[in-house]
């Protein structure tokens, strides 16, 4: 089976980082016009990206392991290695020179791990990360590692094997230690205080490892369709429920109906969101549209250096000589314009040589074997890169 992009995927991937980028530009609009709050009221909901994120690297990382490979772990991490950890260091050493060299050389190496800031902090940001952003990568990071046991166990469980580990952690670990379980991402839990075990055990019981499960869920439903057999009647009647499940998930993130982290809240929507997306592009083929499909090219790269960006423009206005003394919309257009800018060079300096030596060093790493895998009508609709 040939892997290609799932342009619905790269198409919300994009839209998941502008939008984080809007959620960190909402200061900007607020004190400005005569609604004080028009910040708040129009970028709130743009935080709803991270959730988005890891519903998409559920399921991004379930379908690209769907071909079994010689030595497949092996090449599972470098190819994980090359996609976030370049850019993560070069983003990292960027905000500790010319940002914020709090707690020294250690607390830098800690944030590459990357490690958030506290575990003691509660979830599920646990005091973030030197560099904004990246204390989501420490929940991927986490996925990709229960991930890779879940296969080396069993390739063909895998989505099944890795759902149990997450929910063995988030709920066995709050019901060992508390007789109780909760769902809502924003808790107070420590376990294990004191113990090498406090940060770990703490760190994994949050339920916002949920949302990588509703990524493995999807790949699995979207198979599951693609094995029946479907009238072109049935088909047209899933294309209008999935366009219309898109359209209210949408205006409920967008409207500020729900609001916040986690399986509950815009993790159960942007489910929702990447299900019917997927629906509608397996029964419809999406068109190339150029400007998602660039902000989807440059999503990593964009989600990391835009926080140092707008770091920079707040703590030295002075060098952005021409909108230092703009304010409301004029500063954001600016701002973003300039972090699309500043992301599509990272993404080919940076990110895609990376890529480029992570598939050359594979390459040379034995021989591809031919095994058998389960044949499905997915092949050819969807696929995903590297």
């Amino acid at each position: 089976m040939v892997l290609g992009k799932v342009k619905s995927i790269h198409y919300l991937r994009g839209i998941a980082a502008l939008m984080v980028v809007f959620y960190h530009l909402k200061a900007t609009l607020n004190d400005v016009y005569a609604q004080k709050d028009l910040g708040d009221m129009l970028f709130n909901s743009g935080a709803f990206g991270v959730d988005l994120f890891f519903i998409i690297s559920g399921f991004i990382i379930c379908y690209s392991t769907e071909r079994k490979e010689s030595f497949m772990p092996l090449k599972y991490l470098l190819r994980r290695f090359f996609r976030i950890y370049p850019l993560l260091f070069v983003s990292l050493i960027v905000t500790y020179l010319f940002i914020s060299n709090q707690g020294g050389l250690s607390f830098l190496l800690r944030s590459a791990i990357p490690l958030n800031t506290n575990y003691d902090a509660g979830s599920p940001f646990f005091g973030y990360n030197l560099l904004g952003p990246a204390w989501t990568l420490s929940y991927e990071i986490a996925f990709y590692a229960l991930f890779l046991l879940s296969f080396v166990l069993s390739h063909r469980f895998r989505w099944l094997i890795c759902s149990g580990l997450i929910l063995l952690f988030v709920l066995g670990v709050q019901y060992y230690y508390t007789g109780g379980v909760t769902l809502f991402a924003y808790n107070s839990n420590n376990f294990a205080t004191g113990t090498i075990w406090h940060a770990p055990l703490t760190f994994l019981s949050s339920p916002l490892f949920i949302n990588f499960i509703y990524g493995l869920v999807a790949y699995k439903l979207i198979l599951l369709i693609q094995s029946i057999t479907l009238s072109e009647r049935i088909k047209r009647t899933l294309t209008l429920f999935s366009l219309f499940v898109f359209l209210i998930s949408s205006l409920v993130i967008l409207s500020v109906q729900v609001y916040g982290h986690g399986p509950l809240l815009w993790g159960a929507w942007c489910f929702a969101l990447v299900v019917s997306a997927l629906i509608f592009e397996m029964n419809n083929e999406l068109r190339d549209i150029k400007p998602l499909s660039f902000l989807g090219d440059v999503s990593y790269s964009l989600y990391l250096t835009h926080a140092i960006l707008i770091e920079i423009f707040r703590k030295n206005p002075e060098v952005f000589t021409l909108f230092n003394n703009q304010k409301g919309f004029s500063q954001v257009i600016y701002l973003v314009t300039l972090s699309l800018f500043v992301a599509y060079f990272v993404h080919h300096l940076i990110e895609k040589p990376f890529i480029s030596v992570g598939k050359m060093l594979i390459s040379k790493i034995g021989t591809k074997r031919n095994h058998k895998h389960e044949k499905t009508k997915l092949e050819g609709a969807l696929g995903t890169d590297q």
